[in-house]
C-alpha cells in the first residue's frame, strides 16, 4: 500500500519525556481518539485541564492505494478488519508521534455494528431491562451469546392514541469484533479504553448536548453514515455506499483519466459547477443526488415517526470539504446546510488555525471518541 503521513508534534520535548514513562504510569487526564476508517487512521489526543478539553496531538495515515485496487483498504465492509496490517499501521503513527497517552477510545464503523431505534411502552426501568432482552432477540440478527449490547433511552413521545412511548438506541457489536480491537491496541502498545460506534462519537463531537433536531451527514471514501439527532440524541441512523471514492471514480471514468488524478480535480473544483468546471460537475451531481434521496428519505423517516422537524443539516468527514456542496445540499432539501465543527468544544492551539476546516471535518468522530474518555 501507498500511504501518507500527517502529524502535528506539540510540545514535543513533553511527548518525548511521555514516551519513555508511558509504559509505567498513565494519566487519566488525557486520551487518544482513534477512528479506523477504510482508508485512513486518524488519532486525536485530547487533555483535561480543569473544566477545558484542549487539542494536543494528531495524525492522518491516509492511504491511496484503493486507486490501484479496489480491495486494497485498512478496513472493508465484511466486518474484517486487517489486523496484522492495522497494528503495524499504528505502530508506525505512534513512532513518528509523541502521544503522551496510552489510553485510546476507537471507532466502530456502522456496517461492523448494528444501530436500530425502537419503541416500546413507557414502564419502570425492570420491566424495561426484561422487556429489552425480547426486543434484542427480535431486532439483532445474532445469537446473544456472539454480541454485546447496549441500549439507551433517547426520548419519549405520546402516540395518535395518547399512550406514552419511550424511545430506545439499541447498539450491538459482535464480540469477536471487540477482541479483534483490543488485540490491535494490545500489539501496537496501546490500552483500549472504550469502544463506541462512530454516529454516537461524531454527533458528541458537532452537536454535544444540542436540542436542535439535526441531520448529520458523514461523508467518507467508502460509504455515507445518515443520522438523526434531536434533544442531544442519536436517534436514527442508515448508512449507504455511495460517498467521496463514488465521485473520483465518476470523474475517472467520464473525463478518462486515473483516479489519482481524479481525486485532484474533485478537491480542486468541487461540485460548483462555474465557468470551465460544468462538465465535472454533471458527472459528480448524479451521485451527490443519490446521497441527498437517502438522507431525505431518514428525514421523512423520523419526522414522520417522531413528529419532529429538521431544523439544520451538518456535513462532515471528507466530503464536507467539497467545494459548492452546503450550497447545493441547502437548494436541493430547503434545509439550512453547513459543515460540522468537531472542534466546538475542543480549545486548539493558534498554529493549527491553517487546517483548523480539516480537522473540524475529518476528525469529529476521532474527536467525539476522545472526548468520550472524559464522559
Amino acid at each position: 500500500m501507498i500511504y501518507y503521513l500527517y502529524t502535528f508534534l506539540y510540545d514535543t520535548l513533553r511527548g518525548m519525556l511521555f514516551d519513555t514513562l508511558k509504559k509505567k504510569f498513565f494519566s487519566p487526564h488525557a486520551y487518544i481518539g482513534c477512528d479506523i476508517g477504510t482508508t485512513s487512521i486518524k488519532l486525536v489526543e485530547l487533555a483535561k485541564e480543569g473544566q477545558y478539553t484542549h487539542l494536543r496531538n494528531y495524525a492522518l495515515l491516509e492511504s491511496y492505494g484503493h486507486f490501484e485496487r479496489s480491495n486494497n483498504v485498512i478496513q472493508a465492509n465484511d466486518l474484517k478488519i486487517s489486523q496484522n496490517e492495522t497494528v503495524e499501521l499504528l505502530k508506525t503513527v505512534l513512532s513518528k508521534t509523541h502521544f503522551s497517552s496510552v489510553g485510546v477510545v476507537a471507532s466502530v464503523p456502522s456496517f461492523a455494528s448494528f444501530i436500530t431505534a425502537i419503541e416500546v411502552p413507557q414502564m419502570s426501568d425492570e420491566e424495561t431491562n426484561k422487556t429489552m432482552t425480547f426486543q434484542i432477540k427480535e431486532h439483532i440478527p445474532l445469537p446473544l451469546s456472539e454480541i454485546a449490547v447496549d441500549w439507551i433511552r433517547v426520548g419519549q413521545h405520546e402516540d395518535e392514541n395518547g399512550f406514552t412511548k419511550q424511545q430506545i438506541l439499541l447498539v450491538a457489536v459482535p464480540r469477536d469484533t471487540i477482541e479483534r480491537y483490543r488485540m490491535i491496541f494490545k500489539a501496537a502498545g496501546l490500552s483500549l479504553h472504550a469502544l463506541e460506534v462512530e454516529p454516537l462519537a461524531y454527533a458528541r463531537a458537532v452537536i454535544g448536548n444540542d436540542q436542535t433536531p439535526t441531520l448529520i451527514l458523514d461523508i467518507g471514501a467508502r460509504s455515507t453514515n445518515i443520522t438523526v439527532s434531536d434533544q442531544g440524541f442519536v436517534k436514527h441512523n442508515a448508512q449507504i455506499d455511495y460517498a467521496g471514492d463514488t465521485l473520483t471514480s465518476a470523474i475517472a471514468k467520464g473525463l478518462g483519466v486515473n483516479a489519482r488524478r481524479a481525486e485532484e480535480l474533485k478537491k480542486q473544483k468541487g461540485i460548483v459547477g462555474g465557468r470551465g468546471e460544468y462538465e465535472l460537475s454533471t458527472l459528480e451531481i448524479p451521485f451527490v443526488d443519490v446521497i441527498l434521496h437517502e438522507a431525505d428519505k431518514a428525514r421523512a423517516h423520523v419526522e414522520g415517526m417522531l413528529g419532529i422537524k429538521i431544523q439544520r443539516i451538518l456535513i462532515i468527514g471528507g466530503g464536507a470539504l467539497l467545494i459548492g456542496l452546503e450550497a447545493y445540499v441547502e437548494q436541493k432539501l430547503g434545509i439550512p446546510t453547513m459543515r460540522g465543527n468537531g472542534l466546538l468544544y475542543v480549545q486548539t492551539p493558534p498554529q493549527l488555525a491553517a487546517v483548523s476546516k480539516e480537522l473540524e471535518a475529518r476528525f469529529a468522530t476521532a474527536i467525539g471518541l476522545a472526548i468520550k474518555g472524559f464522559v
